[in-house]
Formats: structure tokens, C-alpha cells, sequence
């Protein structure tokens, strides 16, 4: 995460800031409150009560998934075989959450948000471009 903030301009700083600044939490449930059948990255869209996202946050989310991916907590959703997690690499936006992987992306999920909240917070201590 780093590399992205090393590499901001002070406008798009602020911009990361902003928007790592609307995420909020929701604490949803795999079952019961509509993660199930939604693809990762709208899953955690919907995780964070953001409608939609493309620039710092969003990038921030593809590192969850990718981890998530990682660690085994996503369905591969092959027609054949949708119980399969997968670890391979592919194509994090076509993956769904795993009942039993859900909270431990969530978990994830809080981690990588807190670091990106401290990163944008602490201009300073980061070589940030202002041009």
C-alpha cells in the first residue's frame, strides 16, 4: 500500500483521503444480509456503505480481495465445482465470499482500512509528490 500513497500527488491525496474517509463499516452478516450471491468487490462495496468506487478506496478493496484469494476464503465460481476455494491467481471480480471466510475477510477488510486511513492521515511522514 505504500507504493500507491508514495506515488500521490497532493490533490490525489486528498482524493484518497476523502474517499477511504466515507467507508463505514456495516458489520453485515454472510446469509442474511445479501453478501452471499454477490461478487467480492461488491460485496465489500456494500460491507463499507459505499455505492461504488474507482479510485484509492477501490484499489484498497482489490488488495482484500487478493488476500481473501490468497488465504483460501473465496469461491471460485466454476459451474462445476462452486464449492471450490480457490488460491489460484485470476480474477478477483468474478469471485464470491465463502460463508466460512466472510468474517475473516471482514477481518481483512478492517485491517487494510485502518492502514489506509493512518497512511492518508500522516502526509508528512511520507515522501508525497506536489506537483
Amino acid at each position: 500500500m505504500l507504493g500507491l500513497i508514495e506515488v500521490m500527488t497532493t490533490d490525489s491525496f486528498r482524493e484518497a483521503g476523502n474517499s477511504v474517509g466515507e467507508a463505514r463499516l456495516q458489520d453485515l452478516r454472510y446469509g442474511h444480509d445479501g453478501v452471499s450471491n454477490r461478487q467480492i468487490l461488491s460485496a465489500l462495496l456494500k460491507e463499507v456503505d459505499v455505492p461504488g468506487s474507482n479510485g484509492f478506496l477501490y484499489k484498497v478493496l482489490q488488495m482484500v480481495a487478493n488476500e481473501a484469494r490468497e488465504r483460501g476464503l473465496l469461491i471460485n465460481p466454476n459451474q462445476y465445482t462452486r464449492e471450490t476455494y480457490s488460491t489460484s491467481v485470476g480474477n478477483t471480480n468474478k469471485m464470491l465470499p465463502s460463508e466460512i471466510g466472510w468474517e475473516q475477510t471482514k477481518g481483512i477488510l478492517r485491517r487494510l482500512l485502518v492502514l489506509a486511513k493512518t497512511l492518508v492521515a500522516t502526509p508528512r511522514t511520507i515522501g508525497v509528490r506536489t506537483h
